[in-house]
């Protein structure tokens, strides 16, 4: 194995492993007095998704995950944390 590849890539070589995922990066966003954290999740195992956002709301001094949002995907990271951006946003203004 090369020193230089992420193991979480290599995952198929280990019996069991069916899929990889990595936490490329978090953000946080206030909209109004509500406080989101946004998970940028990158998946070694799908090619199709490559990329998916969680959202997270602050309540109480505790995170929790947002209850049932439409998880926002894309083929870059950047693209889906936009997405999901927008979602909180146009959610708020309905």
């Amino acid at each position: 194995m090369p020193k230089e590849s992420n193991a979480l890539e290599d995952f198929r070589l280990f019996s069991g492993i069916n899929e990889s995922w990595e936490l490329t990066r978090t953000g946080l966003v206030r909209i109004r007095e509500d406080l989101y954290k946004l998970e940028l999740w990158h998946s070694y195992s799908n090619p199709d998704i490559p990329y998916y956002v969680s959202v997270c709301i602050q309540e109480n001094g505790m995170w929790r995950r947002m209850p049932d949002p439409p998880f926002s995907v894309g083929s870059e990271g950047d693209q889906a944390l936009r997405e999901a951006m927008a979602f909180l946003v146009e959610r708020l203004a309905a």
